[in-house]
């Protein structure tokens, strides 16, 4: 399944979440785009996963640091 993911996040968190980003393979989570507007501190992620709850997971020591939304989405 592709999900959209968008994010905003607290600036002072970076190595943490470049840490979270580096390890989404290892949780069986491929991303097929990433875009960032880093004046915004906004980002736009599509990750194939078999479930959500492999995002969870995977995003589990970020989910604090700001405001996340997953959407399914599908290429057309």
């Amino acid at each position: 399944m592709l999900f959209m993911i968008t994010m905003t996040h607290d600036p002072e968190r970076g190595p943490l979440w470049k840490n979270t980003l580096a390890s989404l393979p290892n949780h069986g989570l491929k991303i097929h785009a990433n875009y960032v507007n880093r004046l915004e501190h906004k980002g736009y992620m599509v990750v194939e996963a078999d479930s959500f709850e492999q995002i969870d997971a995977a995003f589990d020591p970020v989910l604090e640091m700001g405001h996340f939304e997953v959407t399914p989405v599908m290429q057309r």
